[in-house]
């Protein structure tokens, strides 16, 4: 998968197959990754430079919010893989309570 955004959103449109959209999406959490630390970087910046608080407190919600998108990728990304994990089969029911026959009269 190409590492650029804009060569990443041009393969979309190929990304036919579960395994193809896990890998655009695996990369684009990737990248989301990447954003948010350039977003720390550019936050720790802003304070040391002390540039007004607004600018500081956008930065610090830009992170979070690119942290968040990615990590939401990260955990449904792999539900488009062809080649999921097997979901937890449910528990079987538990058995009846055995029950004496009633006394015949």
């Amino acid at each position: 998968m190409p590492a650029a955004l804009d060569e990443l959103l041009q393969s979309v449109t190929t990304a036919r197959d579960g395994d193809q959209q896990h890998a655009v999406l695996t990369q684009l959490a990737e990248q989301l990754h990447n954003a948010a630390e350039i977003l720390e970087w550019a936050r720790n910046n802003a304070h040391w430079r002390q540039l007004p608080t607004p600018t500081w407190e956008w930065l610090r919600a830009a992170t979070d919010t690119a942290r968040d998108l990615a990590a939401g990728l990260d955990e449904v990304g792999p539900a488009f893989a062809s080649t999921r994990p097997p979901a937890a089969a449910p528990a079987p029911p538990a058995p009846a309570a055995h029950r004496a026959p009633a006394p015949r009269r």
